[in-house]
């Protein structure tokens, strides 16, 4: 196994430039775009009960929708920067249509 040994200021630089905002965008997109995820909703006359009106019958199916968004969000949305996270990795070269995910042939 490979081991870095960084001396304190740069450690702290890393941890500086750490982030989680790309992980709480998409958790805030799929809260947004999928209805089955998205929060409880609540009243002031229900005492504190929350109604979960499009909760999924079927925990599988949210993993499965959740795949499908995965792939979706890295590929096919483009950020300020007009890239995909995708783009930023060098996974992809440009943004992915979404036919060309749902109609794609490997032949």
């Amino acid at each position: 196994m490979l081991t870095h040994h960084y001396d304190e200021d740069h450690q702290a630089w890393l941890y500086n430039k750490a982030s989680m905002h790309g992980i709480d965008n998409f958790f805030m997109q799929v809260r947004r775009r999928l209805s089955l995820l998205e929060r409880a909703i609540s009243s002031a006359s229900s005492s504190g009960r929350r109604w979960y009106g499009y909760s999924a019958y079927n925990p599988k199916n949210i993993v499965k929708l959740l795949d499908i968004f995965r792939v979706y969000y890295n590929y096919c949305i483009a950020g300020k920067d007009k890239k995909t996270p995708a783009m930023r990795l060098g996974l992809a070269k440009g943004i992915v249509s979404p036919e060309d995910i749902i109609y794609f042939s490997p032949n």
